[in-house]
């Protein structure tokens, strides 16, 4: 890839100015201007109070963070406010300035120099404020955010304005990076890139805004140019990289540069070659990568940290996650309930990590005895109307659901690394999961699908999804899809002087280090292995990569400073987690 994607990584950073890095390296330009850093803070009881400033806030980290400077959590029915004062790069007009927030959780108005200029709802997609022009100094952008943790209609991932267990704190206001970048008058909205790997050509295709008078797309494979094109009249390109082909893979991870330059805009993009599909091996259905059976081994990953909360506190920090799992033998991880940063995808697709991406779940309270009692107690709940006993009664979240699930795959289409949606999990917020299912296909035929993961199936997708975690692992191969083990485990061991707090919470207390090496290397060799061959599994997810909060079920600890298991021993004991 090219070294200007990563020009600080690895650096020792300024914290009061951190996450200087090119947000988007799918879709980047010579462009950027970021704001994160001091911003002014105050917080009061409406929404549009522009007078109380009496903190400094660090963004991009949620109030709640450390790393935020504030450390406390919201409190019900309060409102923040954000103030920044900043002066135009000079030169940096081209014709437009786009003003970009990656997330801000979860009702905002944005204003610049005391004019609204944006309103935005939902806490986990980006979006993108047309300045048009600002002032050459003393620019007032305002931020003023509404976040309603037990809404039942917004998207809150694990969050619980009460925390404690499986859930977390919460994370309010702007928590993603904000920055700046100028453009031509007529731009490249979108850029959507396909790889058919069976063809040995891709597709580009842009959405443009203004009349394409010239255009020219260029594919580079480490540094050498491989093929050139034009877009046609539908804004599209199909080039042939059959004479320099490279598949990616967990163990290659090849990647093609691509350049795309319309009329005066010019942006820079990567994609790769590969599949992602259901293969037929000894007479069942199994995950296949480049139309090979591929048994995916790998962890649960939900992304938080103790001093960033769901904000990563540095590249390095993402860059050392990902380099954990590949030293200890993994070929993926599952994203659980959250969206990352763009740059996190980058790493998995540059260093090679297969991603399975939850969609992030909503819905009113959810019931006692169909989230915790359904492991104990086998049976099934209808995800259709009234829609009550899971979470999803009112239509407005429902329809929320939906239109964040789209937003969700317009945004991460491009990156290389995901090759499963995961639909629901445990039921949270399920609704009509058939139906969705079906919407989701459409939306994206390159990827499989996880419709229910855990329980409450109803056929759907491509596989058929559990979770263990009280008993021995017993599956059996519906004949019709994959066979997916997509949580077991959670086995916790305390590790004094690097805990979040003095409770513990996991599925199987362990005493030991020796002990948790000898219980998970039976637990794969004595359960999960002999699926592999009998039954056909193909997808195994252990929980977890690392402690949150009061969670202690990861193989290393919240601050990450003490692994449980060596790399070394984690590998070796994955070394037979594989199709042979």
């Amino acid at each position: 890839m090219d070294s200007k994607l990563i020009t600080l990584e690895g650096k020792k950073m300024d914290p009061s100015h951190p996450l200087q890095d090119y947000p988007t390296p799918q879709f980047r330009r010579d462009s950027f201007f970021c704001l994160n850093g001091p911003w002014e803070f105050g917080i009061s009881d409406s929404m549009n109070d522009h007078t109380l400033y009496g903190e400094t806030i660090i963004v991009p980290f949620a109030m709640e963070a450390p790393l935020s400077g504030i450390g406390r959590p919201l409190e019900k029915g309060r409102f923040m406010h954000y103030r920044k004062t900043f002066d135009k790069p000079e030169g940096f007009n081209k014709g437009r300035i786009l003003l970009h927030f990656e997330a801000v959780d979860q009702v905002c108005d944005v204003y610049l120099n005391d004019v609204k200029i944006a309103h935005h709802e939902g806490g986990y997609q980006p979006f993108v404020v047309d300045l048009l022009e600002i002032k050459n100094y003393d620019n007032v952008l305002c931020v003023d955010v509404m976040d309603d943790v037990d809404s039942p209609d917004f998207p809150r991932g694990k969050q619980m304005r009460k925390r404690g267990g499986i859930w977390y704190t919460p994370t309010s206001g702007i928590y993603g990076t904000v920055w700046m970048e100028s453009v031509p008058k007529d731009v490249i909205q979108k850029i959507k890139i396909t790889p058919h790997f069976d063809d040995k050509t891709v597709q580009i295709s842009t959405i443009f805004e203004g009349k394409i008078q010239q255009s020219q797309i260029t594919i580079s494979y480490k540094g050498t140019e491989i093929a050139k094109g034009e877009l046609d009249l539908g804004g599209k390109c199909v080039l042939d990289v059959s004479r320099s082909f490279h598949p990616w893979s967990p163990t290659y991870p090849n990647l093609y540069d691509v350049k795309v330059k319309v009329n005066q805009d010019v942006v820079e993009s990567y994609f790769a070659m590969r599949k992602f599909s259901v293969v037929d091996r000894n007479g069942k259905k199994v995950f296949g990568l480049n139309n090979e059976p591929l048994f995916l081994n790998g962890l649960l990953d939900q992304g938080y940290y103790p001093d960033g909360g769901l904000t990563p506190p540095s590249d390095k920090a993402m860059v050392d996650d990902i380099n954990m799992v590949k030293s200890m033998g993994f070929n993926m991880l599952r994203k659980h309930i959250k969206i990352e940063p763009m740059r996190w995808y980058y790493h998995c697709d540059r260093l090679g990590i297969i991603v399975i991406q939850d969609m992030v779940n909503g819905g009113s309270p959810y019931k006692f005895r169909y989230v915790a009692l359904r492991p104990f107690l086998n049976f099934s709940v209808s995800d259709h109307a009234p829609y009550k006993k899971l979470g999803r009664g009112s239509k407005k979240g429902r329809d929320i659901f939906l239109d964040e699930t789209k937003q969700t795959v317009e945004r991460l289409y491009n990156v290389p690394c995901i090759a499963i949606w995961t639909l629901f999990n445990e039921g949270w917020g399920q609704f009509d999961a058939e139906e969705n299912t079906k919407l989701l296909r459409e939306l994206d035929q390159t990827r499989l699908i996880d419709s229910t993961s855990g329980w409450f199936d109803v056929g759907a997708g491509d596989f058929s999804s559990h979770h263990v975690y009280f008993k021995k692992i017993k599956l059996q191969n519906d004949g019709k899809r994959i066979l997916s083990l997509s949580e077991f485990g959670g086995y916790s061991l305390k590790v004094e002087m690097h805990t979040f707090s003095n409770k513990a919470f996991g599925y199987k207390r362990i005493l030991s280090t020796n002990e948790l090496i000898k219980k998970i290397g039976a637990l794969y060799d004595s359960q999960v292995c002999p699926l592999i061959e009998s039954e056909g599994l193909s997808v195994a997810v252990l929980t977890q990569l690392s402690d949150v909060e009061d969670e202690i079920n990861g193989l290393v600890t919240y601050d990450r400073k003490k692994m449980k298991i060596e790399p070394g021993i984690m590998a070796r004991i994955n070394e037979n987690v594989r199709f042979k």
